[in-house]
């Protein structure tokens, strides 16, 4: 399909002229150009794959807000990949109309009074899931989204009182936003979690269990206990991280009505978050919904009331009810996530390339250009041929990208080829990803721009907002569900590095896609510059460039173009 012709060396301009003066020239937008007045070829441009090593991506919301409500939290263990511990750090939110007890006692005018009994501390994390219809029993059926791992070994986490204050301003620049990389550390001021806690992914832990206490006399210190059960509002499941309760009673209970809890600002400057720490060499690693709007994800303080009514006529208090309750501070405000990557235990095969997200890998694509000594002992009658003149370094015997866009073709005008479509395809090594379901579904390419002072701009690539229907990326399987390839259309990319709209022919950089972030029109208007985020785990291992080891299925760009007769 032609979204946008291209020519070899000749302007838009120049195009447009052409096309109006040629009647028969009137099939553009079909897959290829057919007209009695052209000519169709393919042509194969060799590429070369560096791999790229990642250190750290941006990992906070403090620029898209809520627009990153999804925290991987857990291990992963592929062994093809870096192993992965994913943690993230948040700050809270205040809860309202704290107390712990009765404004005022009872009396005529306020026949009740109340005792309150904080029974529980958690930390509740909702799953990202997917209801599946119900159970026999009629309750709801959820299937856990994403979980990558060994979903059999335990997974260790730990929650932390954070002690490093998070800014959204950058100190060093109040008047520039602040950025958290996923490699920051933070101080780890205490444990407040009940110890170590381990769980495993299921899909039917959908309520945690409160053990309450209550008084029936309100002159005797005598309790009785009752259980409840805690739900989500989705009734989805969610894991239940206990945290210590004699200490979150002293750093939160003790102090309802202190200055440190009055308002957001004292209350973020007192207590600056909290830090939940996966460790281990293996286990699961899932998604986590902690948007705002889902005030589900929260430090929680389950307590009981037990109310008393003063009796008529004196001023005895005989038991009226119990009441369970419990506060909620939500994971509010800055949050980051943080990446600890460790080397694959798997050495990455011969002549093959891995790509992962996070703080995983990526890769540089070069273009190396047409083969001449290929295509005269392969192809010798190849339209190519043509132009070997234009190739300004024989010793290489290749025409490289910027030497066809200095081709003329005098004989026709100065007209020389139309491109009708570009693609670069990456098989991937179907011995090592065999499931296609914890792979990478989306693989995207940008390039890098100076920014005029030296340093480079990662900027993307025109198809990927003129042409984004056609841009792809997507995870191609074979018709018995085997991942087989990725392929990028890339037509309007090289049509202007052609006809000169364009003059950076810098290599192209190959990541796995990040949902939403690489999307350029992530804030309702373009944005040409690509964002560094990316909190896609996942990993797959690509055939690179070398044809002798992987023959058809090589890395490689193809390009369809047209010429004139």
């Amino acid at each position: 399909m032609i979204r946008k012709i291209g020519i070899l060396g000749v302007g838009l301009f120049c195009l447009v002229s052409i096309l109006s003066c040629e009647e028969d020239f009137n099939d553009i937008g079909s897959n290829v150009v057919k007209n009695t007045k052209f000519n169709t070829n393919e042509i194969e441009l060799e590429i070369e794959i560096t791999p790229i090593d990642v250190e750290s991506v941006r990992a906070d919301n403090v620029s898209l807000g809520n627009g990153i409500s999804e925290y991987w939290l857990g291990v992963y263990n592929s062994g093809d990949y870096k192993t992965l511990e994913s943690s993230f750090v948040s700050q809270l939110g205040l809860a309202t109309n704290l107390r712990t007890e009765d404004v005022e006692e009872a009396s005529e005018d306020h026949p009740i009074d109340s005792i309150y009994h904080l029974d529980d501390v958690i930390l509740k994390l909702p799953y990202t899931s997917t209801r599946k219809g119900d159970h026999d029993n009629g309750s709801p059926k959820f299937v856990l989204d994403s979980v990558l791992g060994n979903p059999d070994a335990e997974t260790t986490l730990r929650v932390y009182r954070n002690g490093t204050y998070l800014n959204l301003l950058d100190p060093s620049n109040p008047s520039e936003s602040n950025s958290y990389m996923s490699n920051e550390t933070y101080v780890e001021e205490e444990l407040i979690s009940d110890g170590v806690f381990s769980f495993k992914p299921v899909d039917t832990d959908t309520m945690h269990i409160i053990t309450r206490t209550r008084r029936t006399d309100f002159t005797n210190t005598n309790t009785e206990t009752f259980e409840t059960e805690e739900k989500l509002s989705t009734k989805g499941p969610f894991i239940a991280i206990p945290l210590n309760k004699t200490r979150m009673q002293e750093l939160f209970w003790d102090k309802f009505g202190d200055t440190e809890l009055t308002s957001t600002q004292e209350f973020v400057n007192y207590f600056r978050g909290i830090y939940v720490k996966a460790e281990g060499t293996d286990g699961s690693l899932l998604p986590f919904n902690l948007s705002t709007s889902n005030p589900a994800a929260a430090v929680e303080f389950h307590y009981t009331i037990s109310r008393f009514e003063r009796e008529d006529g004196n001023d005895n208090l005989v038991y009226k009810d119990t009441i369970a309750s419990k506060y909620s501070f939500p994971l509010n405000g800055i949050r980051n996530a943080v990446y600890k990557m460790t080397p694959g235990s798997n050495s990455i095969p011969n002549d093959n390339f891995v790509i992962q997200g996070t703080a995983g890998t990526m890769a540089q694509v070069k273009v190396l250009g047409v083969n001449l000594a290929k295509i005269r002992l392969n192809d010798p009658n190849n339209a190519i041929l043509k132009y070997e003149a234009f190739d300004n370094n024989p010793q290489d015997d290749y025409l490289s990208l910027e030497e066809l866009a200095t081709v003329r073709d005098t004989a026709n005008d100065s007209f020389g080829l139309l491109v009708n479509d570009a693609a670069l395809t990456f098989y991937i090594n179907q011995a090592v990803n065999t499931n296609k379901d914890i792979l990478p579904q989306r693989l995207f390419i940008y390039t890098n721009e100076d920014d005029g002072s030296g340093n480079t701009l990662p900027k993307h690539i025109v198809d990927a907002y003129t042409e984004s229907q056609f841009f792809n990326g997507n995870l191609v399987s074979t018709d018995d569900d085997q991942p087989e390839k990725y392929t990028i259309r890339i037509t309007d990319y090289i049509s202007n590095l052609l006809d000169r709209s364009s003059t950076n022919f810098a290599p192209l950089i190959l990541k796995a896609y990040n949902n939403p972030t690489d999307n350029p029109f992530l804030t309702g208007a373009l944005n040409t510059n690509v964002f560094t985020y990316n909190w896609n785990p996942r990993g797959v291992t690509l055939l690179n460039q070398n044809e002798s080891t992987h023959g058809a299925k090589k890395a490689v760009l193809k390009l369809t173009y047209s010429e004139k007769r």
